[in-house]
């Protein structure tokens, strides 16, 4: 299950036209080098999965395996999609802060001033 905050980051890349989906999509970022992090569908086949993790690996770029094709497609509100990427470096430096805290548990609110 994806993040309801990552969720929300997502919908307002996609509203900004900073989404790129789909493998043949994904793959042209890929080597235009316009993003830093992709997300996997955690249903997407064992071998297609492997292969982008091995893509990710020779780029150096981030990569999470999480959520499902049927979510990424709800979240864009379009048929369902095995990978997710978003190309602006500030959007995806805030989700790739909410993806950290998610994993470790933490939350990003505060109490205080």
């Amino acid at each position: 299950m994806i993040n309801p905050k990552v969720k929300t980051l997502l919908g307002f890349a996609k509203k900004s036209g900073k989404v790129i989906s789909g493998e043949t999509a994904v793959e042209d970022g890929m080597k235009r080098n316009i993003f830093t992090f992709l997300l996997i569908a955690s249903d997407m086949p064992e071998k297609r999965k492997k292969y982008w993790e091995k893509k990710c690996k020779e780029k150096n770029i981030k990569y999470y395996v999480l959520g499902t094709k049927e979510e990424y497609g709800a979240i864009l509100g379009i048929s369902p999609r095995n990978l997710l990427t978003v190309t602006d470096k500030q959007m995806a430096q805030a989700i790739l802060k909410q993806l950290r805290l998610t994993a470790t548990g933490l939350t990003d609110s505060y109490g205080g001033d």
